[in-house]
């Protein structure tokens, strides 16, 4: 009965019911739609979170250009322009305030692991041999030289009594031989054979030419860039080549030649070992150039606690004759921060400054719970090395290899590199100028994950808006029909508390007619926008531009079910629509009863004397 009554009295104003159940319906709409498009914004950001990373690699500039002069004895002089860096920069510069890091900044060098198997074996390199000139002579061109003793070397590449040739054309003084004389020295392969000396050999033939390397120099470094002072190679001036007398290996340098010929053969069982604290540290991998084949990716457990675990490249696999979950072991006996080979790893000398062969530094067995695919063969700089294996930086004591070191470089995108949280690259640049130090560049590589961040927030804030107008325009709305219903009928209060009423049946019968209008506006208007939710997203990303292309190929790529770059295939649920309304109807409640209470709180003659006046 007391709602008929409290019904049969909102129905004496229609227009004013009308328009309370439409502006409550409009405010229920805003509500719901703001609600929806707020949500859909923050699970796209949520899911983007888990498949992106932002990457950041550093590279020390180019100083200066320096022009080189080089002698070709067929052409003459030419000329060629190198870009230089200036003092080597270290990567501590890289630990700074407000970085922010989630994997820090390190320079990664690449630690040489010996194998049971020829590993990037090229023929004709690094062949130790005692050789006597068939006539004296200068070697401006292919000059004949008789193998006395091979010291190292294959068969098949030169043996004892053999004829080759040697040459210093691109020396501009070529070196001279003195027939009867023995000379030792290391050949690598230059080129087919040429000049007024070989006439008596078929082009056809394809005879190899060779040209002497430096040797027994060491090129071993301290942690902190500086080249360690050889004695014996500083002592004179290098050289490429040594003559042999009758006690020339009880010399120091006959001692190194030695040492250089016992332990020639580990340059090509010599794989490089890089480890690193995250496989897409290594762009090639954040590229999605290289991928795991078969196997798994090492965990980020695993590489947080430094497990004995690994990854191979396919060419390695086939190599070693590996599978994942086979067991690699890896002795390492050198570091080389030097880019990296495509075909193998290759140190300049692996003699340290006492003119010894880098002696093993860490040996473990790792499990292969990996094998990798490279997909690209472009010279960027990035790439990895044919036989590259992976491992986590702390599977090894950090700086055991201290003692080790045979090559030195600066910081490259390919062995420096870091992540930072997503969208944090302004901040972080903003902390990196601050240091004040020059003469590295930073480059960012997030997968278009900025623009797409700023797309998705410019969604959000149109969300905000939506949410905060469709609030202030509840509570206005409810402020003000709330206060017309109930102060318009006063007297209706005042009598129905004269014939005995109590308060609380006052209110219920006053405020069921303004709930039920709440309610069903309320109803309508959260409906249509939960409705409305899909052609309103597909507008906002027709006026919201950016662009994706990036971040679609990232979201092909990620290990989900279903991820999608357009907001449009999010599929709005009825819980923020509901809640929508929800929190309108109690609004109403907190409101309608706020007016009815201080309205109760009058005397009914008090109410009376009001309405006279």
């Amino acid at each position: 009965m007391t709602v008929y009554y409290s019904m049969k009295q909102i129905l004496r104003s229609p227009l004013k019911s009308i328009l309370f159940l439409l502006l409550a319906g409009v405010s229920a709409f805003l509500l719901a739609l703001g609600g929806n498009l707020w949500e859909i914004n923050r699970n796209m950001l949520e899911e983007f979170e888990n498949i992106f990373m932002t990457v950041g690699t550093v590279e020390q500039r180019i100083d200066h250009v320096e022009t080189a002069k080089f002698w070709d004895a067929k052409t003459g002089y030419y000329y060629t322009k190198w870009g230089r860096q200036g003092e080597r920069i270290p990567n501590s510069v890289m630990d700074f305030e407000g970085a922010g890091y989630i994997l820090e900044a390190k320079q990664r060098p690449n630690l040489g692991a010996l194998v049971d198997q020829k590993a990037g074996a090229t023929p004709y390199m690094f062949i130790i041999v005692e050789a006597t000139p068939i006539e004296s002579g200068t070697a401006d061109e292919s000059f004949p030289m008789r193998a006395e003793k091979v010291l190292s070397g294959d068969e098949y590449e030169l043996k004892e009594g053999d004829i080759f040739y040697i040459c210093d054309h691109h020396m501009e003084e070529a070196r001279s031989f003195e027939a009867g004389t023995t000379y030792i020295m290391m050949l690598n392969y230059a080129g087919w054979v040429h000049g007024s000396k070989v006439e008596h050999i078929a082009p056809e033939d394809f005879v190899p030419e060779f040209f002497p390397v430096n040797s027994v120099a060491s090129y071993q470094y301290t942690m902190e860039g500086e080249r360690i002072y050889d004695a014996v190679a500083e002592a004179e001036e290098e050289q490429d080549i040594d003559i042999v007398t009758e006690d020339f290996y009880e010399t120091e340098r006959g001692k190194r030649w030695l040492e250089m010929a016992k332990t020639r053969d580990y340059l090509f069982y010599t794989v490089p070992v890089m480890p690193i604290d995250k496989t897409e540290l290594l762009m090639p991998f954040y590229w999605k150039d290289a991928q795991i084949s078969k196997g798994r990716d090492i965990t980020e457990e695993e590489y947080a606690e430094g497990k004995p675990v690994c990854l191979i490249s396919s060419s390695l696999a086939m190599l070693l004759r590996k599978e994942a979950g086979d067991k690699l072991t890896l002795p390492l006996y050198c570091a080389d921060y030097s880019p990296t080979q495509e075909e193998a790893m290759w140190v300049q000398s692996i003699l340290n400054a006492e003119g010894k062969a880098y002696p093993i530094f860490h040996e473990q067995e790792y499990e292969i719970v990996g094998i990798y695919t490279t997909t690209s063969a472009t010279r960027n700089g990035y790439e990895l090395c044919n036989d590259q294996v992976i491992i986590p930086w702390n599977a090894v004591p950090e700086n055991s290899w201290a003692d080790n070191i045979a090559g030195m470089w600066y910081m490259t995108g390919g062995n420096t590199s870091f992540e930072i949280p997503n969208g944090t690259i302004e901040d972080f640049m903003a902390a990196w100028e601050k240091q004040g130090v020059e003469g590295l560049e930073i480059r960012f590589y997030d997968n278009g994950y900025s623009n797409l961040k700023n797309g998705i927030e410019s969604r959000k804030l149109m969300a905000v808006i939506f949410l905060a107008c469709g609030c202030v325009l509840a509570v206005m709305i409810l402020c003000f029909f709330a206060n017309l219903f109930i102060t318009g009928q006063r007297q209706r209060i005042a009598v129905e508390r004269l014939l005995g009423r109590t308060k609380r049946q006052c209110a219920v019968s006053l405020l069921t007619g303004f709930f039920l209008l709440a309610v069903l506006g309320t109803a309508a208007g959260s409906a249509a926008g939960w409705m409305a939710t899909d052609r309103a997203v597909k507008a906002t990303e027709e006026t919201t531009e950016f662009d994706n292309t990036f971040s679609n190929a990232v979201i092909a790529q990620a290990d989900m079910e279903e991820v999608d770059l357009s907001a449009a295939e999010q599929k709005p649920g009825a819980e923020m629509a509901a809640a929508s309304g929800i929190g309108m109807l109690l609004a109403a409640v907190l409101i309608g009863s706020g007016v009815m209470r201080q309205m109760l709180a009058k005397e009914p003659l008090q109410i009376l004397g009001e309405l006279e006046e």
